[in-house]
């Protein structure tokens, strides 16, 4: 029998190599035969649903509040506390609140994008990050748009419960168009 030569071995190596890992290799274009798609996926219990944690946008440039935007720092003209894990205020829009809350900025705590009235007072509904995160060790604000039921804010200060942060008066925007002052949970 003859000796095959090293640079041939290598060869026949390298293409078993090759085959091997084309063999075990899953296609990578989402239109490809097998592989599923979205509209293929049926959903479960894993899968994103209205109250998992919004991905905040990295800051308010180009950014319209909508019920559901969470951008990382505070909107302009609405002034921050670092004494208050949370707060509240009035957007130019109306019907919209903005719901701060200090904390990671790479986990922060969001807010669902619609509160409930409970008997007169606006209840929103706080979202923690998840409990396996790595998160960094950073103390920011993040600001989630919180739609609010109709009638809320009409004139008037208005009671908003941030969860279990606590519970803030939020008084109305000094002029149509304008943030509202912030109202900040009290810390004890």
């Amino acid at each position: 029998m003859g000796r095959v030569r090293p640079t041939a071995a290598a060869a026949l190596g390298a293409a078993a190599l090759v085959l091997v890992l084309v063999a075990c290799a899953q296609p990578t274009d989402p239109g490809a035969p097998g592989l599923p798609t979205e509209e293929t996926v049926p959903p479960t219990e894993d899968s994103p649903t209205p109250t998992e944690p919004s991905t905040p946008a990295p800051d308010w440039a180009g950014v319209e509040p909508a019920p559901g935007v969470v951008v990382r720092g505070l909107p302009e003209g609405v002034e921050g506390a670092t004494d208050s894990p949370a707060g509240a205020a009035w957007a130019p829009g109306d019907g919209l609140l903005y719901v701060i809350t200090y904390g990671s900025s790479s986990c922060p705590t969001t807010a669902q994008a619609q509160a409930a009235d409970d008997e007169g007072t606006v209840v929103v509904t706080l979202v923690p990050p998840p409990a396996d995160a790595i998160c960094t060790m950073d103390y920011a604000p993040t600001t989630s748009v919180v739609g609010v039921p109709a009638g809320a804010g009409s004139g008037g200060p208005v009671s908003v419960r941030l969860g279990d942060a606590g519970t803030v008066e939020v008084t109305p925007r000094p002029a149509p168009g304008e943030p509202g002052p912030a109202a900040w949970v009290a810390t004890s």
